[in-house]
């Protein structure tokens, strides 16, 4: 139970970081400054998450071996 609890409120997290985006991509369209900004921050954003994902993976009851 305590395992679909987590992957539910990693999916939520998910999907706010990605309505982030999306919100600041709508909001910087218009801006080369912002575009670059948002570009870099997207970046990071995109990497801090791989980083989290690959300390995370191997924790994972699914991926574990018998």
């Amino acid at each position: 139970m305590e395992k679909v609890m987590n992957e539910a409120a990693t999916e939520q997290a998910v999907d706010r970081i990605r309505a982030a985006l999306a919100r600041l991509e709508r909001a910087v369209s218009h801006n080369r400054d912002l575009q670059e900004r948002h570009a870099r921050l997207r970046g990071t954003v995109e990497e801090t998450l791989g980083e989290i994902d690959a300390l995370l993976a191997p924790r994972l009851p699914s991926e574990r071996k018998p």
